[in-house]
């Protein structure tokens, strides 16, 4: 039986360990070898134009290249193999496995250079297809002993204590990538010596000895917060009880082949989803084998649990999970962590302080927030000269790696360092160079061990250092010309690849910019950003694109245009079906609010019972969202604070209705208010009587 693939049809997910497709760009059955170059298009002559190197068969192709035993290329060789641009974009330990089948008598400088990039054969079509009829025909069998591409086993070594030096604790912190053979059982018990802070021994505990196959862990926290070390950490004490410990790079197209190949481990296995909400089926359909030998912890940020609750939870099959919050530290983590910097010489300025003192820097300063604490230590502490050679090292690289640099520092900074592929990063930003130059710039430079360039990544794992690096080293119009160089590319290139349009929307909302502004003049730079990015496929008709214009210009005070890029947004809305406007809502009255705090309360308190009725509106449809709402609130105070002594009468009525009505929603519309709701409550209630 012959199969004539064609570019039409459906690309899966590789087997691994089976024969795989051999990918065809285009019919060629009939081409002469002019035809041929002018259709497959993939030497570094054509790169600039070739339609294989941005289409969605790429990503297939990368993807087969790194499950395969052996790829074989025929012919495309013959004449001209300089591909550097193809197998340049992959982790060097894929040319082992890269074979060239030339014609027998083929010159000795030729095979020297294909010897750049895999093995060459000088045997001939005809002996390779020889070899191939010998096979056995028919559907190959599919063992599934072989690990999946989407996952990655991690391996560790318990033990006492581990020798650590200052420089592993250097990279750590810089990095926030931990190296799993220095972790041991200080780093859980909080002993001297210990590679990593240790948190609170309750929630060790609980995700030890609490969490089944049908109960998940569940680990919140803030951008740069600690849930990457925490989740090794819990790795670590299930490695401990013999479980065999897993992390899931992203989720496959066909997520069969994982759930096939986890039915084949007789062992216990812990399962990490680092950034759950990256992963719509795969953790749900685990779940539902519902092997009690399987745990799962999936990581996610604080800000999807305050909005999007149902959804995280829909990522778990609805069930219930322990869960972990690493933004509220207990006194006794304070005190460790306290302990940590000062037993590790990493206060720099704050070592002669107390230890009241440093505890209230810890507390105070830093709001208990691990990531503030980094930050400050990067900007005063021990780390400051260390991460002075490593922006000095990025500012000596040439314009093109800066840029991919910047671009990945910009996705760790919003969430996406899952999508830092060396090869797609090179496709979005242009970038011509090869592979092994660019890892040898990066270590040359002493950013090596920064950035996962061995792996096929130019992953900045750690957001702190990311953020540190987008506002010392570059200016945010150079952030802006980067990014919207790549949003260009998925507009023109990947318009139908679901994960980058979701990527290239995330990049365009306004906080991932707004805490690398110096001054209000920025401002200015991140509207002209938006409206040369308003034509894009994935803006020019998104409800939520016109939102986020609107707060930059409410930022910047501008609110005649905020409430037109409202209404240009609430149009959009109506034009979808059943789309839900509350995300509007919301940010209409927040708007109204920050217009009453800005420039004065309204002479018959209009505006602001316009936005709590828009509230109420919010929570009615929507109260697993108290985050947004209750943000909204806290505008209140702020107003009555700033204007209290020339409020008119009227107007102190009509505000203090409506903060007696808003102080009311959360009760009418939540059964579970939540900490969040009280702290807001406390605050608007204790303005009240000043408006009696």
């Amino acid at each position: 039986m012959s199969i004539r693939p064609s570019v039409t049809d459906p690309v899966s997910q590789p087997m691994p360990g089976t024969t795989q497709l051999l990918h065809i760009y285009g019919n060629i059955g009939r081409a002469s070898s002019d035809e041929f170059a002018k259709s497959f298009l993939l030497t570094e002559r054509q790169r600039d134009n070739s339609p294989f190197l941005k289409s969605p068969w790429m990503r297939a192709f990368h993807d087969d290249v790194l499950a395969a035993s052996s790829v074989i290329f025929v012919g495309f060789s013959l004449t001209d193999i300089d591909i550097r641009r193809l197998l340049g974009l992959m982790p060097p330990e894929v040319l082992q496995k890269i074979h060239f089948v030339v014609r027998p008598g083929t010159k000795q400088p030729i095979l020297t250079r294909m010897s750049k990039f895999g093995t060459a054969h000088p045997i001939g079509l005809s002996a390779l297809a020889a070899h191939l009829g010998t096979k056995r025909p028919g559907a190959p069998v599919r063992p599934y002993t072989t690990l999946p591409v989407a996952m990655q086993e991690m391996f560790f070594s318990p033990k006492v204590s581990a020798s650590i030096s200052a420089t592993d604790i250097e990279h750590l912190f810089i990095s926030g990538s931990p190296d799993l053979e220095k972790l041991s059982n200080a780093d859980i018990s909080a002993e001297p010596g210990a590679y990593s802070i240790s948190r609170n021994q309750y929630a060790y505990s609980r995700a030890s000895d609490n969490a089944s196959g049908s109960m998940p862990i569940l680990v919140y926290g803030d951008v740069g917060n600690g849930k990457t070390v925490f989740a090794s950490q819990i790795g670590y004490l299930y490695a401990r009880k013999n479980y065999r410990v897993f992390r899931f790079q992203r989720e496959p197209d066909n997520i069969g082949d994982v759930l096939a190949y986890l039915q084949t481990l007789d062992e216990p296995a812990l399962l990490i989803f680092d950034d759950i909400m990256r992963f719509p089926k795969l953790p749900t359909a685990i779940l539902d084998m519902r092997k009690s030998s399987f745990v799962i912890l999936a990581t996610v940020r604080t800000s999807f649990v305050d909005t999007s609750l149902s959804a995280v939870k829909a990522r778990l099959a609805n069930v219930t999970c322990v869960e972990v919050d690493l933004d509220s530290p207990t006194r006794d983590e304070t005190h460790r962590m306290v302990q940590y910097l000062t037993v590790n010489g990493l206060l720099g300025k704050y070592s002669d302080l107390s230890d009241s003192e440093k505890l209230d820097f810890v507390e105070r300063t830093c709001g208990r927030q691990l990531r503030d604490v980094v930050l400050s230590l990067y900007e005063t502490g021990v780390l400051h000269t260390k991460v002075e050679e490593i922006l000095v090292g990025i500012q000596t690289l040439d314009r093109g790696a800066q840029d991919l640099i910047i671009f990945s520092a910009v996705l760790t900074h919003a969430g996406y360092q899952n999508l830092s592929e060396v090869w797609l990063l090179s496709q979005l930003l242009d970038y011509s160079g090869a592979f092994e130059d660019l890892r040898a710039s990066l270590y040359e430079h002493g950013l090596g061990r920064l950035i996962r360039i061995n792996d096929g990544d130019l992953s900045i794992r750690s957001p702190a250092l990311a953020e540190f690096i987008l506002k010392r080293v570059f200016n945010i119009q150079t952030v802006l010309n980067a990014v919207k160089r790549g949003l260009t590319t998925i507009h023109n290139h990947f318009s139908d690849e679901n994960d980058l349009v979701l990527m290239a929307k995330g990049l365009l909302k306004f906080s991932v910019y707004g805490r690398l502004l110096r001054s209000d003049r920025e401002n200015a730079l991140v509207e002209k950003f938006y409206d040369d990015c308003r034509l894009f496929s994935f803006a020019t008709n998104d409800p939520l694109f016109w939102v986020q214009r609107s707060i930059c210009t409410r930022n910047d005070k501008h609110f005649d245009i905020s409430f037109r890029f409202i209404d240009n947004a609430y149009g959009l809305a109506r034009r979808r079906t059943n789309w839900d406007t509350y995300q509007i809502d919301n940010h209409k009255a927040r708007v109204l609010l920050t217009q009453s705090r800005e420039t004065g309360v309204s002479a018959d308190g209009s505006r602001e019972r316009d936005a709590i009725s828009l509230l109420q509106s919010v929570l009615a449809r929507k109260n697993d969202d108290l985050y947004h709402p209750l943000s909204v609130m806290r505008i209140f105070a702020e107003i009555v604070d700033r204007y209290l002594h020339t409020l008119t009468i009227e107007q102190k009525s009509s505000l203090k209705q409506s903060i007696v009505t808003g102080r009311l929603l959360p009760r009418r519309f939540c059964f579970d208010a939540g900490d969040e709701f009280f702290v807001v409550d406390k605050a608007v209630e204790e303005v009240v009587p000043f408006l009696s």
